[in-house]
């Protein structure tokens, strides 16, 4: 292996001296020559690239109104599934999927880089982005090493330019709302369907007819209240702005590009901190900087200093997160207690806090976090050496630190009830406490990254040479205070190289051979580092004299690649991390002696494993591009991955009998296959009405092939040879009619069942339905397809821009707290309406009611479970620009007033019962704004 690299080496040297005259090949002008395509740790011109990648421009990104860069990605780069979190403003991080998964171990991120480093980029704004690249093949990847596999984002930033000073001011205000949230019953629906589970169940009624009444009638609101809790803690409308202005220009000895952006959001909650003083109103704000500069120090030498990073603050009352307050509105029935009783102090029980209670009387958490990214690259031209030859060194410095300020409390609530007198008693519940602060927790983690390069690009008559070797070494550090795990503490260290080397002939054909060579310390010293190496080849076919004059085919490009890549991140630092060594835990305590003196114990942890190594994946991709009468453009790939080494507990090969904790093996596999497809069109530049129309769509379907899972009394049960994640539960074949059709049908094991229960599938049939029933159903919640329709116009001064943007091929599951009726004495949702009686056994479409837990009912099965596809408005944008007279009247360049709307809507089949993305929690967002831009 080594062997070759010296080759390559010693070829590239041969080649560096060469005394042949060089020169420029003239490529067709629909190539776009010039046009630069960012690739891994370098840039290429476009039509010269035969690795699978896709891009998105900055400028696209100012579409969607968000706070974090990431969501506005929904539909924008092919390949690349987003996954939306938390709607909260500051943890509102979606997850990110290259082609889908790979892998059923934890390592599944997507690896992130940012100007050539690996970064953050969630608080980047897009007015400093240049363009996002997806890397997906193995000739994109391979240089990544053992880090590449699960994909690579590139995020690349503007630089300056020669020329004068241009000034970019752009403002943006609006209110984002819920787009979607859970649906409850009142107080009256809810205590007539309470009786009706209890009956249901043989029990005698919770509420008389007297008491239903007043619920209905509202008549005594402290003694029988109707609460939305919903209501009385969120608004219907929060704040969000943003304000950006960024400047750039040069000379021909310094290019600069500096930026200063401010964004904030309110969040949903009431202003809690205007109401009491010791609570805080909940808040995010951002505060972006970025200095990129390129100093020609000399002709020959040159400097690039980046400097980029963010100020934020968070504010949230109550908790750090929002999560467990909309647990409590998922749970609290609406006539559990009033919001004040009538001597005005919160009500309360003993099951449950009063959650405006704990908005204004629990304190307060406030965060603050500093971002720094900063880079340093010097390169030198080697043309007195040999033209075309350049090297480079790069040292970058990235630091993230994140302090938080806790002040908490607790408060007295009491329950109301009345006695025979009438008079009103109060049982209190919890006591008023002084405000106890907390500023002890941090997180903290930076990284330090050197890298060298030597770069080669000649020409020599008909034949391009282009090349590129590495060095690469970087130190990640976790010095969080919350960091009790001394595995996450140890640095990682990532040290390697690689190589990339392209060949083409007469602007036709090209060849590409990249390699990445890379260690990480999480394996043994013997197998730390491993080689990757990939090849691709690509024929521009409108080069061709048969081509070359067709004025129908402006543009032709076949390529394929085929290579291997890795994935280290088998632990993602946690305890399976340095597997290879053996590890003796501390087991539970004993109590010896007369005293009972505590003794702790250790054990032989799980067997060590010396050979541990990285996941590797066989990539083979193959795709075209071709453009049409110079308007109509098409890019299809197909790509089939095969990741094996897969970490995997040995059931298959070492029995449990063996006495020890089995150590985990690379014996799994994976397959995903799929494709991407873009076709866009667009309209003739000179035309008076222009307009592009887009249309993206990609697919990916993994299977597991081996996990060595545990043997199963049945084969349907197996996970092998299912997608990854794909849900296991009971197959629902409707509702009970009768007691007839339970009297003839499998016995239901979980539960006594009457009419109106969930009837399920025998799959054994074996004349029961037990656990030994349960089947896959249903899809795995990550989306096997995904597709985006865009469009913009333009006429006179006018412009709109839109984007649908859907998914299909998931499901969605209906269970917990906000879907199951009265389980652990919570809600009821608005869907149970809908639930079976004898009068409505042909048209339910809710089970009978059960007032507890219903053990047969509320399985994990598929009637619970809905077709997850939508399609989303993701933006939509009307603008007009002044006229050029008027701008120069005004003594500006330019200026831009536009409306926008972001997440405005969603097809889907949730009957609006919830958001297809987010199903809990703080919910998906929708935003309306008004804006302005303006150039100088």
């Amino acid at each position: 292996m080594k062997n070759s690299i010296y080759i390559y080496i010693l070829l590239l040297i041969l080649l560096i001296h060469t005394d042949k005259i060089y020169g420029q090949v003239i490529v067709k002008d629909t190539l776009a020559l010039n046009e630069i395509q960012p690739i891994g740790f370098g840039q290429q011109p476009k039509w010269m690239v035969t690795s699978s990648i896709s891009q998105v421009k900055g400028e696209e990104l100012q579409y969607a109104f968000t706070s974090n860069l990431a969501n506005s990605l929904y539909g924008r780069i092919p390949g690349l599934t987003v996954m939306q979190g938390s709607g909260e403003p500051g943890v509102d991080s979606p997850g990110l999927f290259s082609r889908g998964v790979g892998t059923f171990g934890p390592g599944r991120d997507i690896l992130v880089i940012v100007d050539g480093f690996e970064s953050s980029f969630e608080q980047l704004v897009p007015a400093e982005i240049a363009s996002i690249s997806l890397l997906k093949d193995a000739s994109a990847t391979a240089i990544f090493g053992n880090r590449g596999a699960n994909g690579v984002l590139m995020i690349t930033t503007k630089r300056g330019h020669e020329g004068p000073l241009v000034v970019n001011f752009r403002t943006q205000h609006g209110f984002h709302s819920a787009q979607r949230l859970p649906k409850f019953l009142g107080s009256y629906d809810y205590a007539s369907l309470l009786n009706e589970g209890l009956a249901n169940e043989g029990s005698s009624p919770r509420y008389s007819e007297e008491e239903l009444e007043n619920y209905r009638t509202g008549s005594d609101p402290f003694l029988y209240p109707n609460v939305n809790w919903q209501e009385e803690i969120l608004r219907n409308t929060a704040y969000m702005a943003n304000y950006n202005l960024n400047f750039k220009g040069g000379n021909e000895s310094v290019r600069y590009f500096v930026l200063l952006n401010s964004i904030s959001s309110e969040g949903l909650y009431i202003k809690a901190g205007d109401m009491e003083e010791e609570s805080t109103n909940s808040t995010y704000s951002r505060f972006n900087f970025r200095s990129n500069v390129d100093i020609d120090i000399s002709d020959r030498l040159m400097a690039t200093l980046i400097l980029g990073g963010s100020v934020e603050n968070k504010a949230n009352p109550a908790g750090r997160t929002t999560g467990g307050m909309f647990n409590t509105l998922s749970s609290l029935p609406p006539n559990s207690f009033p919001v004040y009783n009538p001597d005005g102090s919160f009500g309360g029980s003993s099951a449950f806090s009063n959650p405006l209670g704990d908005l204004l009387q629990t304190g307060s958490h406030l965060s603050n976090g500093r971002t720094l990214q900063s880079t340093l690259k010097l390169t030198q031209q080697l043309d007195q050496i040999a033209r075309g030859l350049s090297i480079s060194g790069a040292v970058s410095f990235n630091n993230y630190f994140r302090s938080y300020s806790i002040k908490s409390k607790q408060y007295e609530r009491y329950a109301l009830s009345r006695n025979d007198e009438g008079e009103d008693t109060y049982n209190r519940f919890g006591q008023n406490t002084s405000l106890v602060g907390s500023e002890g927790d941090s997180e903290q983690w930076r990284n330090v990254i050197f890298q060298g390069f030597m770069n080669y690009d000649r020409t020599f008559g008909k034949h391009g040479l282009n090349g590129m070797l590495m060095a690469h070494s970087e130190t990640f550090t976790n010095i969080s205070s919350e960091t009790t795990n001394a595995n996450l503490s140890f640095p990682f260290n990532h040290v390697g190289g690689g190589g990339r080397f392209t060949y083409s002939n007469d602007a036709k054909y090209i060849a590409e051979f990249s390699f990445g060579y890379m260690g990480s310390e999480n394996f043994a010293k013997d197998s730390r580092f491993g080689f990757f190496p990939a090849g691709s080849l690509g024929w521009i076919v409108s080069q061709e004299s048969f081509l070359k004059n067709n004025p129908t085919v402006s543009f032709l490009k076949l390529r394929s690649s085929y290579g291997l890549v890795g994935n280290n991140r088998i632990s993602e630092g946690g305890p399976n991390r340095f597997l290879f060594d053996q590890r003796f835990p501390y087991t539970a305590s004993y109590y010896l002696g007369n005293t009972n003196n505590v003794v702790s114990g250790i054990a032989e942890g799980p067997l060590a494993n010396p050979g541990v190594t990285w996941e590797k994946e066989s990539r083979f991709n193959v795709g075209f591009e071709m453009t049409l009468f110079d308007r109509f453009d098409l890019i299809v790939d197909v790509f089939d991955h095969n990741r094996f080494d897969i970490l995997a507990t040995p059931n298959r090969t070492i029995p449990q009998y063996s006495g020890v904790v089995r150590p985990l093996l690379n014996e799994g596999e994976m397959r995903n296959r799929g494709g991407e497809m873009t076709l866009r069109y667009t309209s003739k530049p000179s035309a008076k009405f222009s307009y592009f129309v887009e249309a993206n769509t990609w697919y990916a379907q993994n299977e597991i092939v081996f996990m060595s899972e545990q043997l199963r009394p049945f084969d349907y049960q197996n996970r092998t040879g299912m997608p990854l994640d794909q849900p296991f539960g009971l197959r629902a074949v409707g509702l009970f009619a009768s007691q007839a059709e339970i009297d003839s049908s499998p016995a239901h094991l979980f539960a006594p069942v009457k009419p109106g229960d969930v009837r399920y599938e025998d799959m054994n049939q074996d004349g029961v339905v037990d656990q030994n029933d349960v089947a896959p159903v249903g899809k795995p919640g990550l989306p096997t397809t995904t597709f985006s329709f865009q469009s913009g116009l333009k006429f006179k001064g006018f412009d709109m821009n839109f984007m649908l943007q859907g998914v299909t091929g998931n499901s969605v599951y209906l269970g917990g707290l906000n879907f199951h009726a009265f389980q652990n004495n919570g809600q009821a949702p608005a869907m149970a309406l809908d639930r079976w009686t004898p009068e409505t056994a042909g048209s339910a479409t809710y089970p009978r009611l059960s007032a507890s837990n219903n053990l047969n009912n509320y399985r994990f099965s598929s009637f619970w479970q809905r077709d997850g596809t939508f399609m989303k408005m993701r933006n939509l944008e009307f603008g007009y620009s002044l006229s050029e007279s008027m701008s120069e009247r005004l003594r500006i360049t330019s200026a831009r007033l536009f409306v926008n709307g972001t997440n405005l809507f969603s097809l889907d089949r949730m009957d609006g019962y919830r958001d297809p993305e987010t199903g809990f929690g703080y919910p998906a967002m929708r935003t309306l704004s008004l804006g302005a831009s303006f150039q100088f």
